[in-house]
């Protein structure tokens, strides 16, 4: 039995342990079972029970036979998810089936072999968890064969995944099945804009981001005005010090800056821009009269061009307008 221990950093949630299990389980045991268990949604009886299975008249309730999750995941993958939330009693039945590889279900005589990896997760320092006695330090040790440890998105290692996890929520959504082949990618500015924002939700920020652009897409890629973005969490990252983005930064600002920079990429072909942007030529005339986006030329300062087609395009460092 293999055993493998995602970590998050501590106090942060939804950075893709179940995404990470997943790859893991597609690489190892593809054509096996997956099952999952969120070990803090459980009280610690029904965990058992979910975990172990019971035969009938086990307890009050037992009518039946059930099959646990460990005998279901067969030479599968089990995630164990939130395992620091799992009572220090059943913390020991858990250690036992890692040291004997087999289990018997609650109430049965019969001992049952587990064959599959199981994978934990925990978004507490099991550690401390283990000095405070809250977590057993022979499980830990026990599970603690492969740790990964999981950065929140917004740290510069995971940059390259927002592309890559972005590319995955848009082929195998669900969330609109009559637009499944119809939108099909991301454009480049949007991917960028993506890969600008600070993703205080992580993984699952990005995946409800995706899903409402699917929604709102009206051609086969999404473009820059599909990328929406939680406004109150922009406001608090722009306000906040530590956020490592420029203060004054707004959706506003960002997308002035791109409509900039797909006209200025394009040399001004407002028809070329508009599908850089995964947009209609109209909202682009819109978006660039609202932004007062102007055009570079060579004009002498303070010399007003004959030509309002030949105006210089304004500093990207201003605040956009209101």
């Amino acid at each position: 039995m293999e055993r493998i221990f995602l970590h998050r950093s501590v106090g942060e949630t939804g950075t893709g342990k179940e995404l990470v299990a997943k790859a893991i389980h597609a690489v190892r045991h593809s054509d096996e079972q997956f099952v999952a268990v969120n070990c803090a949604a459980l009280t610690a009886t029904l965990l058992e029970s979910e975990l172990f299975g019971h035969v009938k008249g086990a307890f009050t309730g037992a009518d039946r036979d059930k099959t646990g999750l460990l005998e279901l995941a067969g030479a599968g993958t089990l995630l164990l998810d939130e395992i620091s939330e799992m009572r220090v009693d059943l913390q020991a039945k858990l250690l036992r089936v890692l040291q004997e590889r087999s289990f018997r279900k609650v109430g049965g005589l019969k001992n049952i072999t587990c064959k599959g990896t199981i994978i934990a997760s925990s978004n507490r320092n099991l550690k401390e968890e283990v000095r405070a006695k809250r977590f057993r330090g022979d499980l830990y040790y026990r599970l603690n064969i492969g740790p990964i440890v999981l950065a929140p998105l917004r740290s510069p290692e995971r940059r390259d995944d927002i592309k890559l996890l972005a590319e995955y929520f848009l082929k195998t959504s669900v969330i609109c099945p009559e637009k499944r082949d119809k939108v099909t990618s991301l454009t480049k500015l949007a991917i960028e804009n993506l890969e600008r924002y600070h993703w205080p939700g992580n993984v699952r920020e990005l995946r409800n981001v995706i899903e409402r652009a699917i929604l709102l897409e009206t051609t086969d890629k999404i473009g820059l005005s599909g990328i929406v973005f939680d406004p109150a969490e922009c406001a608090q990252a722009s306000e906040s010090p530590s956020s490592g983005l420029i203060k004054g930064f707004s959706l506003a600002r960002a997308e002035r800056e791109l409509i900039a920079r797909a006209l200025k990429e394009t040399g001004w072909q407002k028809t070329r821009a508009a599908g850089l942007l995964g947009i209609t030529r109209a909202t682009l005339y819109a978006k660039v009269k609202q932004y007062n986006i102007e055009r570079e030329s060579h004009c002498v300062e303070g010399r007003k061009p004959a030509n309002r087609d030949d105006v210089l395009i304004s500093s990207l460092h201003q605040p956009a307008p209101c």
